[in-house]
């Protein structure tokens, strides 16, 4: 295979070590230097991907930097570009434009596309006022509710994928049938593949850290051509904005190398799925402690840890429209013999329950183990801030934990589709209140589209089970 080695050295004289601060000081410098002469503006669309524009530099820097225009249909159309019929974006409304307003505090690199860098964006309306549906906007309400209650949040994303040695166009000739793995077997925990993979996993892990996304580990999964991608916790808004780039980043870097990426919650029936946890904790404002950790708490959990769990269980159900937002996110929590939950439990240190906590002291933390990689990482955030917090307004105490096999318990079952998502957010009342109608009509709305263009097609199953014998 020939690989097209992207270039690391995009800021010269980097240090791996002793990566430099990228703010706007250092940005106007590069692009003094030649080193960076393209921008990209990009928001978050209801799918967790990048939207936007690329501008010339100079172009931003004097013109561009209080924003864009973009069209508001990048909240009213579905992951294929299908256009649903949402009350915020239609005809009616002349297929509006919002504004795309660069927060410059997300200002780094894109290494991975020759001299550009990236800064992410919040969605206005004509008034000035935040995009109500907008990922970005939901998980800042909730961050603004936390320091009002006087905590701040942290969070980690471990997210895993499927590598295929197949390009767009292969792909689409094969009808997505049976693609081909980079490795044709399981690879979980081996450093030999890892190493034999290394032209391109370097590439990934080097750009994503020069573009100010830490790597904790990389490693090999048990699904074939499967890896696993934890990144250094962080604030969570700042979490958040590193997911959706790296997601992108990764599938881009794929195809750049003549091979492509998924995030899929289930490639195939007999393929392993692709897990999307989240470890969160609560800290106090400044960010020096962890409120979540007490050694001599139950459970080793302050007040504040296990009421912010009894929150996240309570509304587990409610909330997983955000957590399994597609038909296929489901075939994963189908399959629990691969580690995927699907009942409403948590364990200390228990991979088969939906919540797990771990770490002492400072790392003391909540996993999240119900959502698939296929998320939008805002509105997972969301989710499990809003319930914690919930919890913790309400005393929700946990239930004990459980041990083990959780096979033999009798413990209440999470939703098994999509269409028992729907219904259970769409009768939540307290998740209507914490995310007001509006945002819940408008992802009900794309979830019904989902699930009505699955029922109106015909698919590969139905023809091998009908088309001979009936």
């Amino acid at each position: 295979m020939v690989t097209k080695q992207t270039n690391f050295q995009t800021i010269k004289n980097y240090n791996h070590n002793n990566p430099p601060i990228f703010n706007w000081e250092s940005f106007l410098l590069a692009v003094e230097k030649g080193e960076v002469d393209t921008v990209i503006l990009a928001g978050v669309d209801m799918q967790g991907r990048l939207y936007g524009k690329k501008v010339p530099a100079y172009h931003f820097i004097s013109d561009l930097k209080g924003g864009i225009h973009t069209c508001a249909l990048n909240f009213a159309w579905d992951i294929s570009l299908t256009l649903g019929e949402f009350e915020y974006c239609n005809i009616n409304t002349g297929y509006h434009d919002i504004k795309t307003v660069p927060d410059l505090n997300t200002l780094r690199l894109y290494p991975w596309v020759e001299k550009t860098a990236f800064v992410m964006c919040d969605a206005y309306d004509d008034e000035g006022k935040p995009v109500e549906v907008a990922p970005r906007s939901i998980l800042k309400k909730q961050i603004k509710i936390a320091k009002e209650m006087g905590f701040s949040a942290q969070a980690a994303s471990e997210l895993e994928f499927h590598l295929y040695k197949e390009t767009p166009e292969s792909i689409q000739e094969k009808n997505f049938h049976d693609p081909k793995p980079l490795f044709p077997y399981p690879v979980d925990y081996s450093i030999y593949r890892l190493n034999v993979d290394d032209w391109f996993l370097k590439q990934l892990t080097r750009n994503l850290e020069l573009a100010n996304i830490p790597v904790d580990s990389l490693k090999g999964e048990w699904g074939l051509g499967q890896v696993e991608l934890n990144i250094q916790h962080s604030e969570i808004l700042e979490m958040a904005d590193r997911t959706a780039v790296y997601k992108s980043g990764i599938k881009e870097m794929a195809i750049l190398n003549d091979i492509m990426a998924t995030f899929m919650a289930k490639v195939s029936t007999t393929s392993a799925g692709s897990g999307g946890h989240t470890h969160i904790s609560l800290w106090d404002l400044e960010g020096r402690t962890n409120l979540f950790w007490d050694p001599d708490g139950e459970h080793q959990l302050s007040k504040i840890g296990r009421h912010f769990l009894g929150g996240m269980l309570a509304l587990s159900k409610d909330f997983m429209l955000f957590y399994a937002p597609y038909i296929n996110s489901y075939k994963r929590l189908a399959d629990t013999s691969a580690g995927a939950p699907d009942t409403v439990s948590w364990g200390i240190d228990n991979r088969a329950a939906s919540f797990r906590t771990v770490g002492r002291k400072n790392a003391c933390r909540i996993e999240n183990r119900i959502s698939g990689a296929d998320i939008n990482y805002f509105l997972v955030l969301s989710a499990c801030l809003a319930s914690g917090l919930y919890g913790i307004e309400n005393e929700i105490e946990p239930p004990a934990p459980v041990k083990g096999d959780l096979s033999g318990l009798n413990l209440p079952k999470l939703p098994t589709n999509l269409l028992d998502a729907i219904e259970a957010f769409d009768k939540s009342p307290i998740v209507r209140s914490i995310l007001g109608d509006e945002v819940v009509e408008h992802y009900l709305t794309a979830a019904r589209l989902e699930v009505k263009q699955y029922f109106t097609e015909v698919t590969d199953w139905e023809r091998r089970k009908y088309f001979e014998f009936i």
